[in-house]
């Protein structure tokens, strides 16, 4: 198992990222920077309109990203000989081996 000492600062960062803890905020920081440089004059209905359905995309699809991660990390995990697994998703052949199931 990793420890977080053993990772390093970009280590630290790309688990962070990796986990959604910074692309939710990102996000939301970026569609904030675009409202608040927009001219008054461009900040039409339409133009929040198209922001919005902007945002409706970016959360969907940070949505599916962070959906498919945690499936790459439960199949990378899987990988691993059953007394090594830290997940509580064990395939049905670990379960048998180690007794969770008769």
């Amino acid at each position: 198992m990793i420890t977080v000492g053993e990772l390093g600062p970009l280590g630290i960062l790309a688990v962070y990222i990796a986990c959604g803890a910074a692309t939710f905020p990102l996000t939301i920081a970026l569609i904030r920077g675009v409202v608040s440089v927009a001219a008054p004059a461009r900040a039409t209905p339409a133009f929040h309109e198209r922001l919005d359905r902007a945002m409706g995309w970016s959360f969907g699809g940070w949505i599916i990203l962070m959906l498919l991660l945690y499936y790459g990390a439960v199949l990378l995990e899987h990988q691993k000989p059953c007394d090594d697994q830290r997940t509580n998703q064990l395939t049905t052949f670990c379960k048998k081996k180690l007794g969770a199931i008769p």
